[in-house]
């Protein structure tokens, strides 16, 4: 346990600081549900601290990916490493003894890393969680820590829930460990988390970063090989945003079903290849190039109304002040002449023409 007197700022993974005061950690002994075993958790009764230690690098398992929160590594980013070269590790790795001699990694792969390859020290104070100590807590340490810095990404979370879900039953994961992420604590979450890690690599890495949507990497994860590389290279290229994603994701699920082919085969048209590259075209103006080709293939009569519409517009020349609009969808053949007036001086002067165009007598 570390205790101070003085705040101090905390390091961590993500480059992001946070003001503590009092650093410990505490570890209770409630008993397993499953087998009625004594089992350590993290709870503020029957403390005991962990040790800071400096421990030689090469003891410690960088191959070990047991309690990591992601299917991979990630190289730390350039704040992290600013940082930590000027300041130190001021949060210190987490790390477990095993019987062997060796550490297992359950906080601070990026900052180990730092510490060995790049600034070439030696060795590095951990705090270390016992041998004893069992898995599943260790793992909940793992997600706390994690949390430190704020959200996890969902692949972290899905990562988290499918190695918690080898250790305890899904119902004891969903009540203990989905309000840590302010979740509702319903077991049936947890397959729609998990089945994220089925995702390849390159989605995994965009879904950790914030460029994969998590609802379309959902989506996603229910297609086949070719349809679910097809659409992610579609989302990526152009990079487009949750709710186009989400969009383009709806509409080619539809239209390949309509059409009883693929959505690989859809989006390898020439004529969205000829937008994607349109050298002359920026990234927006080829995403709404890309969603209206894709629009009017899936709603052809809306296009062609949308169509008739903007022409009609365009042939009216309406002056400032006055506007035409459609019902939504064109659900309705009515248009709405809209009037805006500077204030009621200039409504009052205008009135008497427009009641004997809109009330004949």
């Amino acid at each position: 346990m570390v205790k101070l007197n003085r705040k101090l700022i905390v390091l961590n993974d993500s480059g992001k600081t946070k003001n503590q005061t009092n650093i410990s950690r505490t570890v209770p002994v409630p008993s397993c549900r499953r087998c009625g075993a004594q089992q350590a958790s993290l709870k503020p009764h029957t403390m005991r601290p962990f040790p800071i230690k400096s421990i030689p690098v090469k003891l410690i398992d960088r191959e070990d990916m047991r309690f990591s929160l992601l299917p991979f590594d990630i190289p730390p980013g350039k704040e992290l490493l600013e940082q930590i070269s000027k300041i130190g590790i001021l949060h210190p790795p987490l790390i477990k003894a095993t019987a062997s001699g060796a550490f297992q990694i359950v906080a601070g792969r990026k900052r180990l890393q730092i510490i060995n390859e790049l600034m070439k020290q030696s060795s590095c104070d951990c705090l270390i969680i016992p041998e004893e100590f069992d898995a599943l807590a260790t793992l909940e340490l793992s997600l706390r820590e994690s949390l430190l810095g704020g959200p996890i990404s969902p692949l972290a979370k899905a990562t988290f829930f499918k190695k918690a879900l080898a250790l305890c039953p899904m119902d004891e994961a969903a009540h203990r460990f989905l309000p840590l992420l302010k979740m509702s604590p319903h077991p049936y979450l947890l397959q729609q988390i998990v089945s994220l890690t089925s995702l390849e690599e390159p989605l995994a890495l965009a879904l950790h970063e914030g460029r994969l949507d998590e609802k379309t990497a959902l989506a996603l994860s229910n297609l086949s090989f070719r349809d679910r590389f097809a659409l992610f290279e579609m989302v990526d290229t152009l990079q487009l945003s949750v709710s186009n994603q989400r969009k383009i994701t709806a509409i080619c699920q539809d239209l390949a079903k309509r059409q009883e082919s693929s959505i690989h085969a859809l989006l390898s048209l020439g004529e969205l290849k000829e937008i994607i590259d349109y050298q002359e075209s920026n990234l927006p103006q080829k995403t709404a190039r890309v969603m209206r080709f894709l629009s009017e293939k899936h709603a052809p009569n809306l296009a062609a109304a949308e169509k008739k519409f903007a022409e009609t517009n365009n042939r009216l020349n309406l002056p400032k002040g006055l506007s035409l609009s459609h019902t939504q969808s064109f659900e309705k053949d009515e248009l709405t002449l809209s009037a805006t007036f500077a204030d009621q001086a200039a409504f009052d002067k205008a009135w008497p023409a427009l009641a004997t165009i809109l009330l004949p007598k």
